[in-house]
């Protein structure tokens, strides 16, 4: 999946096949942001910025990459719940292992996109530094990075619970819904954050 074109992720996410959904959009979308990001620290000469903006790069490089690993992992993890919930159910023995496989399948359903949303977050954590410091002919851009991160962590966060729900495990479902929750009001208040950071200076 990653490595094919785009125009065919798409053609693939709007087909009637359950995989690509959304957690591996929501992820592409995170993904996306970090590029944007990216690419506003490299088009900024170090004489425009108070701190340098190469560590940044790299960091959201390094995102970058594990995002759109995700993306896959997503679609794969789906696939396998998938596969637990075809198992037989004809016997008892059958019943148990097929419900076993359905709890470990959901547990990494939900353990995938929990781990986009943390990477978004961190991607828009960045994100604070590059609006105030990057180039000013691509303050829209890092304006963009923040919306879709954020639509990447809350899009995450939806896929998080929707799988949460088919989880017996209560321990695990409060505190990863918790975990969720946190990450959720934290991409917002980043995103407010970057977003004001961008207006201000598109105002000037």
């Amino acid at each position: 999946m990653i490595s094919e074109p785009l125009s065919r992720f798409l053609e693939r996410l709007a087909s009637a096949e359950p995989t690509p959904g959304g957690g591996s959009a929501s992820a592409l979308a995170c993904a996306m942001a970090a590029a944007l990001l990216s690419m506003v620290s490299r088009l900024t000469k170090s004489k425009e910025a108070t701190a340098p903006l190469a560590a940044p790069a790299a960091r959201l490089d390094q995102a970058r990459v594990a995002l759109l690993d995700l993306t896959a992992k997503d679609a794969q993890a789906f696939d396998d719940v998938m596969r637990a919930m075809r198992m037989p159910k004809e016997t008892d023995e059958q019943r148990r292992s097929r419900q076993h496989a359905i709890q470990k399948t959901l547990i990494e359903a939900a353990a995938v996109p929990l781990a986009v949303a943390a990477h978004g977050v961190e991607v828009l954590k960045t994100a604070v530094p590059v609006a105030r410091e990057g180039n000013p002919s691509a303050i829209s851009d890092a304006g963009v990075a923040a919306l879709l991160g954020d639509a990447g962590v809350q899009g995450a966060i939806l896929n998080v619970r929707i799988n949460l729900a088919g989880i017996k495990d209560a321990e695990y479902v409060a505190a990863t819904d918790a975990r969720a929750g946190e990450l959720g009001a934290e991409s917002i208040r980043l995103r407010d954050e970057v977003m004001e950071i961008v207006r201000n200076r598109l105002a000037r």
